[in-house]
């Protein structure tokens, strides 16, 4: 159990229960080896005991959030940009221009 910011307990979850719930709550089921990577690299927000990473529930959905927010609209952005340059080579071969 671990202290949330409220003061109240949260229980902490091991590594399996870590991906399984990420699974719950985004359809992808991370391997013990991201679980670690996203920790050293300071997104997971987790506590190493005897060579194990526990976190809270809590620590997961903020990590999913900052994903989510940092991710918000880079795909449609992407889609766009290739849109429009598809749609430039399309007018340049249309006017017989070399691409």
């Amino acid at each position: 159990m671990t202290e949330n910011s409220n003061g109240n307990a949260e229980p902490t979850l091991g590594m399996g229960g870590i991906a399984r719930r990420i699974y719950e709550l985004t359809g992808h089921k991370p391997g013990r080896s991201t679980l670690w990577r996203w920790h050293l690299s300071g997104r997971l927000d987790a506590t190493r005991i005897g060579g194990r990473l526990y976190a809270t529930e809590s620590a997961i959905r903020a990590m999913l959030a900052a994903d989510e927010q940092r991710n918000r609209g880079s795909a449609n952005t992407r889609g766009e940009a290739a849109a429009a340059r598809l749609a430039e080579l399309l007018d340049r071969n249309a006017r017989g221009e070399v691409a």
